[in-house]
């Protein structure tokens, strides 16, 4: 583990923590990180933020402040596990135009751009960078326990064509772009999305708002990163 040095952690509510649970957001008792940092014995910085995105990320500046702020330390590992509300739209928006063109919070090119200029940066100071995959989003709760809670369900359907399945095939593509940094950029990723996938039941891992993993979910995560952990790095 030695290898890592001090990690800092990017992201968003998901490595932050929190779920949701009967509408309310909710820390959950043991997340991933605290999981991980009790198993190994080192402490992460985590800097995620509930709502973040990689646009935010780029556009105030926080990889440049991390930048002066660890200026001349050796041993640095930054961690992106970021991406799910960039693929996310403005709901009350698609459903006030329904048959008009959207754009995702961060459209997907700006993805890409950004996130291989920000993983560039860190790399031509010395950081060692990680990438993690998404965890996935369940189409189904998330547009019956928060679209349509937000915004008119019926308009964006419509805007859907019908088929809100197009809710996580458009955050697969967020993922997609994720992987082809991690490999255009040479960076190790950790796959914490297909331990997921590969459960008949994942469901039971997440909130009611199909989005946010809740106690058992971070546990998942924890698993997915323990075995990169000892298969990759202790090798």
């Amino acid at each position: 583990m030695r290898e890592f040095g001090k990690i800092t952690l990017f992201g968003d509510s998901i490595p932050k923590g929190y779920t949701t649970k009967g509408g309310k957001i909710e820390k959950v008792d043991k997340d991933a990180v605290s999981i991980l940092e009790e198993k190994y014995g080192f402490k992460i910085e985590n800097r995620s933020v509930y709502g973040q995105t990689l646009n935010k990320l780029y556009e105030r500046g926080v990889i440049d402040r991390y930048l002066e702020e660890t200026a001349g330390q050796s041993g640095r590992t930054a961690v992106f596990c970021i991406g799910g509300n960039d693929s996310d739209y403005d709901w009350k928006a698609v459903a006030a135009a329904p048959k008009a063109f959207h754009q995702s919070k961060t459209p997907l090119n700006v993805f890409e751009r950004e996130l291989d200029e920000l993983i560039g940066k860190l790399q031509n100071d010395g950081v060692n960078v990680l990438l993690t995959t998404l965890t996935p989003v369940d189409s189904a709760r998330y547009f019956e326990q928060v679209i349509s809670r937000i915004a008119d369900g019926e308009k964006v359907l419509e805007f859907l064509s019908g088929d809100i399945t197009n809710i996580n095939r458009h955050q697969e593509c967020y993922n997609l772009a994720v992987i082809g940094a991690a490999v255009k950029n040479k960076c190790r990723i950790i796959d914490i999305r297909s331990e997921f996938l590969m459960q008949t039941n994942y469901l039971v891992n997440y909130s009611e708002d199909g989005i946010h993993p809740n106690a058992g979910g971070h546990a998942v995560i924890a698993k997915s990163v323990m075995k990169f952990i000892d298969e990759k790095v202790s090798a």
